[in-house]
């Protein structure tokens, strides 16, 4: 069941949703301040935001970019303000849709559906997997049994080439060209230390191999 947050300090307008979307099959939590709602969204991270731009405190499009900062959780903005200035407003911050008041919970329902889709298939295409390895290339951050594991960018990028070339060689030059950004790659083993620091961090000496020293690939 996906998660909705929605910040949206009119009473009449939140719980009339909260209900709507409940009997929608969403879980919906309630708050009339991002104040009120920042411990709750930093605990259970919410599938997605519904957020009016006229708050007390700190308004739509401040909050908007606190979130947008650190998550790319989607945001769908609820506002009385349509002009054309608005609107790039809004999407400039990383808001994902906007709907302008008044609006029906059906066109609302609507939009979260559109938006969660796309957020869905998004993450999707952002996320490699082989075995129990999983790569974000929007994040970059890569995970092994589900434990995030730090790499150095020129690992990440490396580990990443050789899964998505899927058991295809990849050669030294390739990664001393294009990841490293060597031309004299012919007596530089920076790739090998590289090699040898993935395989520690992934805790598997065999899943790349190596062949004459000059290409690499996965042991599929």
């Amino acid at each position: 069941m996906h998660k909705i947050l929605i910040i949206e300090d009119d009473f009449w307008i939140s719980q009339s949703l909260k209900l709507y979307l409940e009997n929608s099959s969403y879980e919906v939590f309630l708050y009339e301040t991002w104040w009120w709602a920042k411990e709750f969204f930093q605990k259970i991270l919410p599938d997605l935001v519904i957020l009016d731009i006229n708050l007390p405190e700190k308004d739509g499009i401040e909050v908007c970019k606190e979130i947008r900062a650190e998550y790319e959780i989607p945001i769908i903005m609820l506002t009385a303000r349509n002009s054309e200035i608005d609107k790039i407003k809004w999407f400039e911050t990383g808001a994902d849709d906007y709907i302008g008041k008044p609006f029906s919970p059906r066109e609302l329902l609507v939009r979260i559906q559109s938006v969660l889709r796309r957020s869905h298939k998004e993450k999707r295409e952002n996320i490699l997997k082989f075995k129990n390895i999983e790569i974000d290339t929007s994040r970059m951050t890569v995970k092994v049994n589900g434990h995030e594991v730090v790499m150095t960018k020129n690992e990440f990028d490396i580990l990443k080439k050789i899964i998505e070339e899927d058991g295809q060689i990849v050669s030294r030059q390739t990664l001393m060209k294009d990841i490293i950004g060597y031309s004299d790659y012919l007596f530089d083993r920076t790739i090998d230390t590289h090699i040898k620091n993935i395989r520690r961090k992934i805790e598997d000496k065999d899943m790349i191999v190596t062949i004459r020293w000059e290409w690499y690939r996965l042991n599929k």
